[in-house]
């Protein structure tokens, strides 16, 4: 059950790096970015461009680094002791995951756009999945 959560976690933090490698190599914003405000990228002006591309590298570098966190606790608990790391792991992939779900739902009901909203939710779910296995994995050991 430890293992499979593990690799849930690892599956989960990989995820999140990608997310944060794409928006921290984007030059212009997703095209359901451009769909939530009916307007090309092109169409801005440059002081748009440069506020939309720093807060889409900002949330790119917090992927990233939250995803490298995930990956990393789940790699040393597989190789040492996950109880370093018991309420850290859910915690970061759980929250990172379910803030991601909250801004993708806000543009979906707010606005046009068509973000990946069941596509996140998935991660969310699994997030969830891979920590009630880690919990439930260490209450065995325990008792």
């Amino acid at each position: 059950m430890l293992k499979t959560a593990l690799a849930i976690f690892v599956f989960v933090g990989l995820s999140l790096l990608a997310l944060g490698v794409v928006y921290l190599t984007r030059v212009e914003f997703m095209p359901y970015h451009s769909e939530a405000i009916q307007t090309a990228w092109s169409d801005l002006n440059s002081n748009y461009q440069g506020l939309i591309l720093g807060g889409l590298k900002a949330f790119g570098g917090s992927a990233l680094m939250a995803g490298f966190a995930i990956v990393f606790m789940a790699v040393a608990s597989l190789r040492k002791s996950v109880r370093p790391f018991i309420v850290l792991l859910p915690t970061v992939a759980t929250g990172s995951w379910s803030l991601l779900f909250y801004a993708t739902y806000t543009v979906q009901t707010s606005t046009p756009g068509n973000p990946p909203l069941l596509l996140v939710g998935l991660v969310v779910a699994m997030s969830v999945v891979a920590s009630t296995l880690l919990v439930l994995s260490q209450r065995t050991k325990s008792a």
